[in-house]
């Protein structure tokens, strides 16, 4: 079994583990009424202390997203595009309005990460790493918020602890970091991941996907208004977050 489906599987048995505290299932009203099939990933704003977090975690956005079912623009040619237009500052790309920034790709949608934080903790005992994120994917038309997540993620490399599923997702990021070498690109895969697929919760899947038919069942359109679970703003979405889903 690769590294990659190690992270997948764990993940998916820790939110099976999770899923009688599962926080109240998002409306995909205004997802479902854009339907977007190509997502623009801009550049990640960092407010942790972790110099590389922002780069590692846009480099791992591409893939979980694509396999989705979305056609994604190629990370490094829309970086150096917006660099050469004046664009190299990740805040300055995220306070862009969104309907003025799609249509210079022909992207229907763009998602915008922040890393909030991202420490590490090394002592005798034990070890650990968290990242706490916020994902916003904001339509290329109405320059509204289709879809917000943010979420504190852990890895412990304590050991055993008790929980067989905390222990295998634990051990799977560990042997994972170890083997490239203290390369943390495995904790943002991970990360994503849990982020990404939960129903009710994560993202829909893309109109390339084979699930695409089971968006209805998954991600419904509830009415409740309730597109976020975040509990700050985002620098994309100033005014949006939790139930306060005011548009800009």
């Amino acid at each position: 079994m690769t590294t990659r489906s190690i992270l997948f599987a764990a993940v998916a048995a820790v939110s099976l583990a999770g899923c009688a505290t599962k926080p109240e299932p998002k409306d995909f009203t205004a997802y479902n009424a854009e339907m977007p099939r190509s997502i623009l990933v801009v550049p990640v704003i960092n407010h942790s202390n972790e110099v590389d977090a922002a780069d590692l975690f846009y480099s791992t956005l591409a893939v979980p997203l694509a396999e989705r079912g979305y056609y994604i623009y190629p990370a490094a040619a829309t970086k150096a595009l917006m660099e050469a237009e004046g664009l190299g500052d990740p805040g300055l790309v995220h306070e862009t309005p969104t309907n003025s920034l799609a249509p210079v790709f022909g992207a229907d949608a763009v998602l915008y990460v922040e890393v909030i934080d991202w420490k590490s903790e090394y002592n005798v005992l034990s070890s650990g790493t968290e990242v706490e994120f916020l994902y916003t994917l904001k339509s290329g038309r109405t320059n509204e918020v289709l879809w917000q997540d943010q979420e504190l993620y852990e890895h412990s490399a304590s050991g055993n602890t008790g929980n067989i599923l905390a222990d295998l997702l634990a051990t799977a990021l560990t042997a994972a970091i170890n083997s490239t070498k203290s390369d943390y690109t495995p904790m943002a895969m991970a990360a994503n991941v849990a982020v990404i697929t939960p129903a009710g919760q994560g993202l829909p899947f893309g109109p390339y996907s084979a699930n695409a038919s089971k968006n209805g069942q998954y991600y419904p359109s509830t009415g409740t208004g309730n597109v976020s679970d975040a509990r700050q703003e985002a620098v994309a979405a100033p005014g949006v977050h939790g139930s306060d889903l005011s548009s800009e």
